[in-house]
């Protein structure tokens, strides 16, 4: 006999906190906009408004006003997340615990990998971009590197985290001493027994198996192909290379010491950001960089939005339930397939993602 305590809205509530348990990136960038999005599918389309920038001026006799110019970015939902299990009725007479152990957990982990990977992958459009392709961080200079850079780019020094990958952590545990020093970090040695890293430097780090992995077509030898690439301009024609530039590559140009980030390719047309800080000469060569490198994150969580949106429950189904809280949700449904004449759960989650203020962001290569 099925235990009738195993509902939707207890499982889905389970889920939810075990949901939140497994997520790294999707806890820690902002996530405020979920409420906005209503009825809301794949492919919908929020505009984000940025904060305005204003420039503060010495007052002497007079004043000007200043208009208020706020940036914006759209947030789509691009990804619908599911797993479903088929479910025998001998595991539904389980007691949640067990249910808990045997379905829920592995499928909600399951969820949680796919949501924080999609989250990171993000991180190609982040234009800044600080240490070595192919050498983690592993030395007490690497993290002043980044620290300088979040410095330099004027990155609010509150909230500040870097998000690194498993080899990233592993090497500056071993070679960075100030890590498992708790008397010089001042955290009481609580990050070396949970086997975090803790912070340090004003930044609070988090190991996440999801960092992605930024892998280059290995462009070489293009050439500016226009005479009028001009402060400002964020797209450039170029001829005469190899290997197409994808986005994410990052490449110099020739008279210009920015780094700058591929946003896209067509036709002989490279986008890309941040708009150029000089004018660019016809000829000038462009230089990418063609070793392949993880791609951590390091900046303030704004600097990322991220929407984990409410899902309808489907009049198809009788048994179903939506469980929401602090911007984060998770849908359960039980249903009954036919084809496979089988009792099926499924757990689901409908969620976009979008480099918000690329400027309040650094890609910490590795």
């Amino acid at each position: 006999m099925a235990n009738s305590f195993i509902t939707p809205s207890v499982v889905a509530r389970e889920a939810l906190v075990l949901l939140e348990n497994n997520l790294v990136a999707a806890n820690l960038f902002h996530r405020a906009h979920t409420s906005e999005f209503t009825g809301a599918k794949v492919g919908d389309t929020l505009t984000i408004r940025g904060p305005a920038s204003f420039s503060a001026n010495e007052f002497t006799s007079t004043t000007s006003t200043q208009n208020i110019t706020e940036s914006s970015v759209s947030l789509t939902l691009e990804k619908h997340f599911d797993v479903t299990v088929g479910v025998t009725s001998k595991e539904m007479t389980l007691n949640l615990d067990q249910f808990s152990a045997r379905v829920i957990q592995p499928a909600v982990v399951a969820l949680a990998q796919k949501i924080d990977t999609y989250i990171l992958g993000k991180a190609n459009g982040i234009y800044y971009n600080v240490g070595t392709a192919g050498d983690p961080l592993d030395s007490l200079a690497d993290v002043v590197a980044v620290d300088k850079m979040l410095n330099d780019n004027k990155v609010p020094n509150a909230g500040r985290v870097c998000i690194v990958n498993s080899q990233t952590k592993n090497d500056l545990l071993a070679n960075v001493s100030e890590f498992i020093h708790a008397d010089k970090r001042g955290d009481g040695g609580t990050a070396l027994r949970n086997a975090e890293l803790g912070e340090f430097l004003g930044l609070r780090f988090f190991m996440d198996q999801n960092i992605g992995s930024h892998d280059t077509a290995g462009p070489a030898s293009w050439l500016v192909n226009s005479a009028s690439v001009a402060v400002g301009d964020a797209t450039v024609a170029v001829d005469g290379g190899s290997n197409n530039p994808v986005a994410g590559d990052v490449f110099t140009v020739a008279g210009d010491t920015q780094q700058y980030v591929v946003t896209s390719y067509s036709g002989g047309t490279v986008g890309f950001l941040p708009t150029a800080k000089v004018a660019w000469a016809d000829n000038a060569a462009l230089t990418f960089e063609t070793t392949d490198h993880s791609m951590n994150i390091a900046g303030n969580p704004d600097g990322i939005t991220t929407a984990l949106v409410p899902l309808e429950l489907p009049s198809g189904a009788s048994r179903a339930e939506y469980i929401a809280d602090r911007g984060l949700g998770i849908r359960v449904v039980y249903d009954y397939s036919a084809s496979t004449k089988t009792d099926t759960i499924s757990f689901d989650v409908l969620c976009g993602a979008a480099v918000q203020d690329p400027e309040m962001l650094v890609r910490v290569k590795g």
